[in-house]
């Protein structure tokens, strides 16, 4: 069924062209906004992850919002991003509320995706298995790769956890409740490669360029940045991990000399979990000769707006939006 709808938005017309059809009990619709320069499709299922529910194993829809240029000018494939949420593996998904903390207002993958369409990128904005469904990971869970998780999962990180629990009215998770947690990161970055793997495997659905992807996400999808970078390989050519918890895989196994060109920012008040892990990291790839760059924010907590000011190690200022476009833009001009 296809429906038309006209409404006006911003003082601007905003042309809809809604397709709805049932999948399960998801509900897909296509908007073009002439306006703003995208055309969006939500719900997209781009694989299934296993979870436990109601004491049985089931396999579940991973879904993705698809957003693509409205600009019909350029012929060739384009650039694709796959943007990941955060909410400490606890909370969030499409198209929800920003988070807020100490005054400032967070912007979300989905702002990251209105940011980045108009100028060229497709954007994969995806949601992914959280702790409280149980997921099951794939990966055997005490892999020579990974970290210990009796370590990795500190009492910092169970803390962080529980706030975004409370949020959702969710029992907080006890300390002796680690690998809950643990299974739970093991999942994100799972279902993070296969987004990146439906992605390659069909680009000429997508209008995208195979060995132009990268992905980018913000604290626990952040985290998954890392792992699924670093740790399960996944075929990226660029990626920008936004104040990334630095649990699961251990960074000082899995990082080589040939590791994705990596934009890493943190900010100044960002929270302890995030700090702990990023300068063994930054000196890692230090060491194996790794392309990246390590940009702070200045004045913020753990949550920053695109337009915050960031500084990088090359003594650059540009706001956050500015610094990631222009390390895509860098990135994708030299393949």
């Amino acid at each position: 069924m296809r429906v038309n709808i006209l409404a006006l938005v911003f003082f601007g017309l905003l042309s809809v062209t809604a397709s709805l059809y049932a999948q399960q009990e998801h509900l897909s619709t296509t908007v073009i906004n002439e306006v703003f320069g995208y055309e969006l499709t939500t719900n997209v299922v781009y694989g299934k992850g296993a979870i436990m529910k109601d004491g049985k194993v089931i396999d579940r829809d991973l879904l993705m919002d698809v957003y693509k240029p409205t600009d019909k000018s350029f012929k060739g494939a384009r650039p694709a991003v796959i943007l990941v949420h955060g909410g400490s593996y606890q909370i969030g998904g499409l198209r929800k509320p920003p988070y807020k903390e100490a005054g400032a207002v967070h912007s979300r993958m989905e702002d990251y995706a209105r940011l980045l369409t108009p100028l060229g990128y497709v954007c994969f904005v995806i949601d992914y298995r959280l702790v409280p469904e149980y997921p099951i990971p794939a990966m055997a869970i005490d892999a020579d790769v990974l970290q210990d998780y009796k370590i990795a999962i500190t009492p910092s990180a169970i803390q962080r956890s529980n706030l975004s629990r409370s949020k959702a009215g969710i029992r907080p998770l006890r300390d002796d409740e680690a690998i809950i947690m643990w299974k739970g990161v093991l999942s994100a970055a799972e279902d993070l490669d296969k987004a990146v793997r439906h992605v390659r495997d069909n680009a000429s659905r997508y209008g995208t360029d195979p060995d132009k992807i990268a992905m980018g996400g913000h604290s626990a999808g952040a985290g998954a940045v890392v792992n699924a970078g670093f740790g399960l390989k996944s075929p990226v050519a660029a990626m920008f991990p936004l104040s990334p918890g630095v649990i699961g895989f251990n960074m000082q196994k899995v990082i080589d000399g040939n590791v994705p060109n990596t934009l890493l920012v943190t900010s100044q008040n960002d929270d302890p979990a995030i700090s702990e892990g990023i300068p063994a990291t930054i000196s890692k790839l230090r060491s194996v000769g790794a392309k990246y760059q390590l940009v702070w924010v200045p004045g913020f907590p753990h949550f920053y707006p695109t337009g915050a000011v960031s500084l990088g190690d090359n003594g650059t200022r540009m706001s956050v939006g500015e610094r990631v476009v222009g390390f895509l833009d860098q990135s994708f001009q030299a393949k």
